[in-house]
């Protein structure tokens, strides 16, 4: 019997999320039995072969968002007559993806900025899906409280600190790292007097909101959620830094994929909503829809990993002798 906190589970939800694992495993299980026949009714030309990296997906179920991907890839390949390679564990580590990528063994990946960075010169920049509407690109922000005596990043020195932990806010050690930089202020660990990660928004903001930490890290779009949830967090908390609007998340091809299928696939991509699967991808992955853009869009976020290895590269430098 399931147990929380020492003690049993009701058994209403304890049978609920049987009945969701098995549900999710009986799809994992099952999903490779339509494969041949939607293979078959696809186009016969080249594969899209897609690897999706562990770093685009965190506090979800993996056997729902394996499950999930699988069905809508399905979907996709009897609407779209596009055939779809996807290896049957879904998910990559950072390694497999820059392995596969620089060995041609992959035409399209979904990955995060840093993993772009590594193996931009293998992918096609002219061609990029990222978020589109509200889930689209974000900026970051630094908050303090109002009548806390903080009003700009040097106020921190000695301070605490907690950062929201998500896929979408893989730059901010970067942004930080790069600030703390512009300032003189030395590396973040020497700066601060704690500095803390949480995955949950709510236990980033509302600590600083109650006095348990001094200023937090997490998204615009996060902290207006939060001030529209409590107005009194709008009115006692402020931005004292924000960073440039960034893309961190997003599906890319390789450079040397073409094909009718290539397309076809970032018509699928982008018409996500338009099936129930495609609906269910979006809802699990709190994304509004999908759309089309260039390497531009990637500029201010690849501007800020470089001024962060700037910093780094100056510390290790001056560490150094002779």
């Amino acid at each position: 019997m399931a147990m929380e906190n020492g003690k049993p589970a009701p058994v209403g939800e304890t049978r609920s999320a049987t009945s969701s694992r098995r549900h999710a495993l009986a799809l994992m299980l099952g999903a490779w039995g339509w494969l041949p026949r939607a293979l078959a009714a696809a186009d016969p030309g080249a594969p899209v072969r897609i690897a999706i990296s562990e770093s685009t997906v965190a506090d979800v179920n993996l056997d729902d968002a394996r499950a999930s991907m699988l069905i809508w890839i399905k979907r996709v390949m009897l609407d779209w007559n596009v055939t779809i390679e996807l290896d049957p564990k879904v998910f990559d580590t950072t390694e497999e993806i820059l392995r596969r990528a620089r060995r041609g063994q992959v035409d399209s990946v979904a990955v995060n900025l840093l993993e772009y960075r590594q193996i931009a010169d293998v992918l096609d920049s002219t061609q990029i899906v990222i978020e589109a509407g509200d889930s689209g690109p974000d900026l970051y922000i630094l908050a303090a409280k109002r009548d806390s005596g903080i009003q700009h990043l040097s106020d921190l020195r000695g301070r605490r600190l907690c950062t929201w932990k998500a896929p979408r806010m893989c730059l901010a050690p970067a942004w930080l790292t790069a600030i703390l930089d512009e300032g003189h202020f030395g590396p973040s660990e020497q700066f601060f007097d704690s500095a803390t990660t949480e995955t949950k928004p709510a236990r980033v903001v509302l600590p600083v909101f109650f006095g348990q930490a001094d200023a937090c890290i997490t998204s615009k779009r996060s902290f207006d959620t939060m001030c529209e949830l409590n107005p009194q967090v709008a009115k006692d908390l402020t931005a004292i830094a924000s960073s440039p609007v960034m893309v961190p998340l997003f599906y890319c091809f390789h450079k040397n994929y073409h094909s009718a299928n290539r397309e076809r696939f970032v018509k699928a991509l982008t018409g996500l909503r338009a099936s129930a699967a495609g609906r269910q991808i979006a809802t699990l992955f709190q994304c509004d829809g999908l759309t089309t853009a260039d390497a531009s869009c990637l500029a201010d976020g690849l501007g800020i990993l470089d001024a962060a290895e700037r910093a780094r590269n100056r510390r290790g430098a001056g560490g150094r002798k002779g």
